[in-house]
C-alpha cells in the first residue's frame, strides 16, 4: 500500500466503527476548519527546501471567527527522505485540503532491521497579529497505522509520536491492533511511540482498529513524527519512490477574547542621569484597545501603577509610538528597576507585557529583546541605546565559542540588528550578547529548532 498515514485534528466522539471520525461535529462553522489548497510558500530560503530547518506557509488556513495562517517546520528527519511537502489532489476538493507530504524511507532497498521519520509542527498564527492563534481543544488522529509482513517472522508498519500531548487513547470496539510502546524521552522532550498493526487496511483507511488519538489542552500547534519500521525477516524490501501522507487539521475551540487585542512591537526601559527611567513601546496592530498601564517594581513583584497612559484616537487596527519618563523620587539610590505593560482593551479584558529592566549602575542602561526565540533561520534584536556608536552581536555555543558576529553603527535611541542565515547551526541552545563599544551589554539564551 502506497498511502500510509492519514492525520486529522478534529473534535472527535467514540473511537468506534461508529464514529466518523475525520469528521467535525455538526454545524461546525466550516471556515474555521484549517484548509491547505494550493502550494505553500517556502519561507526559508529555496536552498532549505525539503530538508530539515524549511519552513512553508499556508496563507487564509482559517477565515472563521479569523483569518489564521499555519506554519509548517520540517524539525527532523531521521532515516526517512521529503520528496514533497504537500501533495495536490485537484480532482478531490476534500484532499487537497489536507497537508499532504510525500516521504520515502532513505535507502532503495530495505535489507536489515531499519526505522525512520520525520518529524513535523503545525502552528496556526493570527494573521492580523503575527501571534500565536489564541485556540484550544486540539486533537490529533493518527489513521492508517497498517502494514504488512515480510518473509518468516519480519514486517514493514507504520509509526507515530507524538508530544505535548495531555492524554492519548486507542479503539477498545473494536480492538486496536496497534501497539502503545509508553513514554520515551529524547533530549529532554517526552514522546509517546505507537507502532502500527502488520496487517494491511484497504486503501488509507478509517478503520478504528488502525487509528490512534492524542489530545491537547491550550495550544497552537501539535509536533508529530510519521515513520515506518522494517523487520529483516531474510526478504528485502524495496522501497517506493515516495509514499503518501495526509494530514487535516480543525475543529479548534475559540476561547471568548480570541482576537489579541494589540501586538507590541517593541517595549524596552533605559535609564537617564538622575535615575530617570524612559520607557518606550511600539504597537503594531490595536484592536478594540483601550489604555495602557506602565507599571514600575524594585524586586520583579508587587507590580506598582505609576502612569495610565490613553490609547490614541485612531482607526482601530493600527500602530503606534508611545513614550513616558518616569522621574520619580524613589528610583534615587535604586541599581536596578523592573517595567511592564498591562494592556487592558474596551472590553475589560487584560494582558500582560515581558517585564523590562533598566540598570542605573551601568555606563549604558538598555535592555534588549530577542525574536523569535526558539529560531530557525534568523533572530531580531531590539533595544534603545542612551549614545551612538558601534554595536556588535555575538553568537556563541554553550562552551563560548563564537559562531557568528556582525557589527554595525548604531544611533541614539531605538536600534534593531538582524542575523541571517542561522539555519546552518545545529539544534540546541546557544548564547547572543550584545557588546557596544566593545563592552558586553546583554547575554540571552537562545533556542534553535
Amino acid at each position: 500500500m502506497k498511502r500510509i498515514f492519514t492525520l486529522v485534528v478534529c473534535l472527535i466522539g467514540m473511537l468506534n466503527t461508529n464514529a466518523q471520525i475525520d469528521q467535525c461535529p455538526g454545524g461546525t462553522d466550516l471556515n474555521a476548519i484549517p484548509k491547505f489548497p494550493g502550494v505553500p510558500t517556502l519561507t526559508s530560503g529555496a536552498n532549505t527546501a525539503l530538508k530539515q530547518g524549511a519552513t512553508y506557509r499556508y496563507d487564509n488556513a482559517v477565515t472563521s471567527p479569523y483569518n489564521m495562517y499555519a506554519i509548517v517546520t520540517i524539525e527532523k528527519l531521521d532515516k526517512a527522505e521529503l520528496i514533497g511537502i504537500d501533495e495536490r489532489d485537484l480532482n478531490d476538493v476534500d484532499k487537497d485540503n489536507r497537508f499532504q507530504p510525500q516521504i520515502k524511507p532513505d535507502k532503495a532497498t530495505l535489507n536489515s532491521n531499519r526505522n525512520g521519520y520525520v518529524q513535523f509542527s503545525m502552528k496556526f498564527y493570527n494573521t492580523a497579529t503575527n501571534l500565536p492563534a489564541n485556540i484550544t481543544g486540539l486533537k490529533f488522529t493518527h489513521y492508517d497505522m497498517d502494514g504488512h509482513t515480510s518473509g518468516s517472522n519480519g514486517w514493514f508498519r507504520e509509526t507515530s509520536a507524538v508530544t505535548g500531548q495531555t492524554s492519548t487513547l486507542v479503539s477498545l470496539t473494536p480492538v486496536s491492533q496497534i501497539l502503545n510502546l509508553g513514554t520515551f524521552t529524547e533530549s529532554s522532550t517526552p514522546w509517546v511511540k505507537f507502532n502500527g498493526a502488520t496487517v494491511e487496511h484497504d486503501a488509507v483507511s478509517s478503520d478504528p482498529e488502525v487509528a490512534m488519538v492524542a489530545m491537547y489542552g491550550a495550544t497552537s500547534s501539535v509536533t508529530f513524527r510519521m515513520g515506518y519500521d522494517f523487520k529483516y525477516a531474510g526478504t528485502n524490501e524495496t522501497s517506493p519512490t515516495f509514499r503518501q501522507y495526509a494530514a487535516k487539521f480543525g475543529c479548534f475551540n475559540f476561547p471568548l477574547g480570541g482576537m489579541l487585542p494589540v501586538k507590541i512591537g517593541y517595549f524596552g526601559v533605559a535609564g537617564k542621569a538622575n535615575n530617570t527611567a524612559v520607557a518606550n513601546w511600539t504597537t503594531e496592530e490595536e484592536i478594540n484597545h483601550d489604555y495602557f498601564e506602565l507599571q514600575r517594581s524594585f524586586t520583579t513583584s508587587d507590580f506598582k501603577t505609576v502612569a495610565m497612559i490613553m490609547g490614541p484616537k485612531s482607526t482601530s487596527g493600527s500602530s503606534n509610538n508611545y513614550e513616558y519618563t518616569d522621574k520619580s523620587a524613589e528610583l534615587a539610590g535604586k541599581a536596578i528597576v523592573y517595567y511592564r505593560l498591562k494592556q487592558v482593551d474596551k472590553n475589560g479584558t487584560v494582558t500582560y507585557s515581558t517585564i523590562r529592566n533598566v540598570r542605573f549602575n551601568a555606563d549604558v542602561a538598555t535592555d534588549i529583546q530577542v525574536s523569535p526565540n526558539p529560531f530557525v533561520e534568523k533572530i531580531n534584536l531590539k533595544f534603545m541605546s542612551e549614545e551612538s556608536g558601534v554595536a556588535e552581536m555575538r553568537i556563541m555555543n554553550v562552551s563560548g565559542q563564537k559562531l557568528f558576529s556582525k557589527q554595525t553603527n548604531i544611533v541614539k535611541g531605538y536600534n534593531s540588528l538582524q542575523a541571517d542565515g542561522l539555519n546552518k547551526l545545529s539544534t540546541g541552545v546557544y548564547i547572543v550578547q550584545l557588546l557596544m563599544n566593545g563592552n558586553v551589554i546583554s547575554t540571552q539564551k537562545i533556542v534553535k529548532n
